[in-house]
């Protein structure tokens, strides 16, 4: 009996061991850290897979532009029945069965079977399939380059939603700390109004204080949620279950050497790069294309039971004599692509001058903000303890005590916000300096 007690209860230590490891690995499982959302983020969001599709895209062109250096063979077949005299002389003539005798005039219902097989080899193109290719792989190396460009914006949207949860939940427990604290103070007016050591009107407007922080929860729950669906949204998660992980995740202040330049910057150069390729394919149009073909041929009567092989093979140069107005205009429209990609670039290079000054000053400010709001706290903190116990003892209103519950939340509220404001600014200068928000492990890039 007691060897059958002993094994009971050490399966019942096993399975519990078990339940309890499988719900934390559920738990981990469900529950979404910084690291884990940056890391879905570039395979999932809908913006990263359309990027993605437009470099699969890019590469498909490309593999089309160096198919141009190919020969090109074709193949047709065709039956065909007349009476028209020029038409029933060739066919007979083609499958070599063509005499003199009979009217060529009105000649008898003739048919024909043919089939041919068409070989042809552009030999000289004025520089356009060279062009075309150099195009093509500009546009390719351009997409890539936009696709890490999306991706990293992506990790900045996801840092600072990933914060504003963050934020969204210390709220929450600020509006929980304070609600305890009006129910709390609401206890205390109650024994001081049976005691006759302050007025009812005290036990109102701390029981209406307390009906507008039970609100104030709800509100601020709802915000949380709608932060953390905004965060789930930005990811492109399509799970039912999303939490995000407690705690709160710093990043690392950028000390890095710099290297590089931003992949934005990189997919403009090979755009200009692609532009260059386009004036030339314009410019090919004034020079004149050289390419060989050979054929061969097979028609078959059917009426007239005969049949006879041909083949014809040379070289064709063509040379375009008008339409150089509309060349000169195709090749006006390239340089201008061209320098409107220039631009840009020029354009690029000041916004993220203008994004790393702005992230250092926010970054700067958010480290003041911090310093004072937890200076706000201690003061409204000390405040608060004061003027509960002046109010306990009589001499202090209920609005004075209103007053410094209110001011301790809007402290804890502010040193959130910094808080969050402060590691936004981390990650915008780590995004605009062309360094990863933050590093990931192997295995999540």
């Amino acid at each position: 009996m007691i060897k059958t007690e002993s094994a009971l209860a050490g399966l019942c230590c096993t399975v519990a061991v078990f339940l309890c490891s499988s719900m934390s690995a559920f738990a981990d499982e469900e529950s979404w850290t910084l690291t884990r959302a940056l890391g879905y983020v570039k395979t999932n969001a809908p913006d990263a897979r359309i990027a993605k599709l437009r470099f699969e895209k890019a590469r498909a062109q490309l593999d089309e532009a160096r198919t141009t250096w190919l020969p090109k063979l074709t193949a047709e077949t065709g039956y065909s029945v007349t009476d028209n005299p020029t038409q029933a002389f060739m066919f007979l003539l083609n499958q070599r069965q063509l005499t003199f005798g009979g009217d060529f005039n009105n000649p008898l219902v003739t048919d024909n079977w043919g089939s041919a097989l068409r070989l042809e080899y552009p030999i000289y193109s004025g520089g356009a399939r060279t062009a075309g290719v150099k195009a093509a792989d500009a546009g390719l190396v351009a997409s890539e380059f936009d696709l890490a460009a999306v991706r990293r914006q992506l990790e900045l949207e996801v840092a600072r939603s990933y914060y504003q949860v963050l934020r969204a939940r210390e709220i929450v427990k600020a509006a929980q700390a304070a609600l305890q604290s009006h129910r709390s103070n609401l206890q205390l007016a109650r024994k001081l109004f049976e005691a006759d050591r302050v007025l009812e009107t005290a036990v109102l407007d701390l029981d209406t204080r307390v009906a507008q922080a039970e609100a104030t929860v709800v509100a601020t729950r709802n915000q949380e949620k709608i932060a953390s669906e905004m965060l789930k949204t930005l990811i492109g998660y399509d799970g039912k279950n999303f939490t995000v992980a407690q705690g709160w995740t710093s990043l690392k202040f950028p000390t890095e050497i710099i290297g590089g330049s931003r992949p934005e910057i990189s997919a403009l150069r090979n755009r200009a790069e692609q532009a260059e390729a386009g004036i030339d394919i314009a410019k090919a149009d004034r020079k004149p294309t050289v390419a060989a073909f050979a054929s061969s041929n097979n028609y078959t009567g059917l009426t007239n039971s005969g049949s006879g092989n041909s083949w014809i093979a040379g070289v064709m140069i063509r040379l375009k004599i008008t339409g150089r107005r509309e060349t000169e205009a195709k090749i006006a429209q390239a340089e201008a692509d061209r320098a409107v990609i220039d631009e840009q670039i020029r354009k690029q290079e000041q916004q993220i001058k203008f994004q790393v000054k702005t992230a250092e000053l926010n970054l700067k400010t958010a480290g003041k903000r911090i310093i004072l709001a937890q200076k706000g706290m201690t003061s409204a903190q000390k405040s608060l303890d004061l003027t509960r116990s002046r109010f306990k003892e009589g001499i202090a209103l209920s609005s004075q005590l209103i007053d410094a519950e209110t001011a301790l939340t809007s402290a804890r509220v502010r040193l959130s916000s910094a808080r969050a404001e402060e590691q936004i600014a981390i990650a915008s200068l780590r995004h605009a300096l062309g360094l990863p928000v933050k590093s990931l492990p192997i295995d999540s890039k």
